[in-house]
């Protein structure tokens, strides 16, 4: 009667093991056709000629990268990107990790402040693009127009016209739309500091300053690795923002390595156009894990 009984528990127990297992295949299925599959097609058509202009499909292997590297273009758009990447990692980081501290002090309003920062990171991207269009135009846009009415003319610059500009027009408008995301990660850090840490540094006789440097931050490092690395690679494999709001001009001013992929494929060179997603694939690669170790190193327990 035991062994009858011991196995049904057994039976019952092999049953409900089986359903996250269950649960899981579809998303997992999902996955690997709309991205593994897709990744693993792409690197193998970087090594061919696949292009519109030809019925035959020739593997070419590394021949095809050679002449990638050879593109003028490429200097420019890696240099845009390395730009974009930086400059809108650096500045999301700082101001989200500021607008988390002050979102978790004994600000009344601070939920309700919290919302209206996060709210931009829910728009619609091709939304958002022509927001910033109709500000930044530099004929009719409302900044320009507003700041030739109250006399600053030369304030009113070309913004999305200007070659030297257009590109941190892009980051301006990144930093306004994704803050918000690294925000809410800063305050989820933020709040589970222990207070015990906090009190101990006051007993102590730290001041804001110091307890900041000594404490808040060294406690944040998981929040800020995991900030760091998602803006990072965001902005090296960049593509939405730049193609709605400059298209990478004027002329090649703002080419990204996404935009520059993106009009080979089509001009209809498909082969060299995954050439350069490889390339891309293989950079991020080496930058990421270096950084990822870097900054784990520098991360606190509690």
């Amino acid at each position: 009667m035991i062994n009858v009984r011991t196995r049904k528990l057994a039976g019952n127990a092999h049953g409900v093991t089986k359903y996250p297992k269950l649960f899981a295949m579809p998303a997992l299925l999902i996955y690997s056709v709309f991205f593994v599959l897709p990744i693993l097609a792409g690197f193998y058509y970087s090594f061919t000629n696949w292009s519109m202009f030809s019925d035959e499909i020739k593997f070419i292997g590394l021949k095809q990268f050679a002449e990638v590297l050879k593109n003028p273009e490429l200097a420019i758009a890696t240099k845009n990107t390395v730009v974009f990447t930086v400059v809108s990692a650096v500045v999301k980081n700082i101001l989200a990790f500021s607008l988390a501290i002050a979102l978790t002090s004994g600000i009344r309003s601070k939920n309700v402040l919290r919302a209206v920062f996060y709210a931009p990171a829910i728009l619609n991207i091709v939304a958002t693009g022509l927001i910033f269009q109709a500000i930044l135009n530099p004929s009719t846009g409302f900044l320009n127009l507003t700041l030739r009415k109250i006399g600053l003319d030369s304030l009113a610059l070309g913004w999305i016209a200007d070659p030297k500009l257009s590109i941190y027009s892009a980051v301006i408008m990144e930093v306004w739309r994704a803050t918000g995301i690294s925000m809410s990660i800063y305050v989820a850090g933020i709040q589970s500091i222990p207070r015990d840490c906090l009190e101990a540094a006051t007993i102590d006789g730290a001041n804001a300053i110091q307890k900041f440097f000594r404490v808040t931050l060294p406690l944040c490092m998981q929040s800020i690795t995991i900030n760091f690395m998602l803006t990072i690679i965001y902005g090296l494999r960049m593509f939405t923002i730049i193609f709605f709001l400059t298209k990478g001009g004027p002329g090649n001013s703002s080419e990204v390595i996404m935009t520059l992929a993106y009009k080979y494929m089509c001009a209809g060179f498909n082969g060299y156009s995954s050439a350069f997603n490889m390339l891309l694939v293989v950079a991020i690669i080496l930058i990421s894990i270096p950084l990822l170790i870097m900054l784990t190193k520098k991360e606190v327990e509690y």
